[in-house]
């Protein structure tokens, strides 16, 4: 019985050459995740206070959270002494 000789087949996967990272791309990526966190600080930042000055706006002046009714009233209405 003659057996036929097999040869295999080597198959070499060439890729693609990557793009290089240059210093450039290190910094403009690092200046973008930087503007990005400095924007979103800035807007919870004004969010917040918004929010600190309406519940300062709507809140009732009495006794109870250690003003008079008169007190805010007289300070409001005063003329600064100048």
């Amino acid at each position: 019985m003659l057996l036929a000789q097999i040869t295999p087949f080597i198959v070499r996967v060439v890729e693609p050459p990557t793009k290089e990272t240059t210093v450039a791309d290190v910094l403009l990526g690092a200046v973008g995740l930087t503007g990005l966190i400095l924007v979103s600080a800035l807007l919870f930042g004004l969010l917040l206070g918004g929010v600190l000055v309406a519940m300062h706006r709507w809140r009732p002046s009495n006794r109870l959270n250690g003003q008079s009714a008169e007190e805010v009233s007289l300070r409001l209405n005063s003329l600064p002494h100048g």
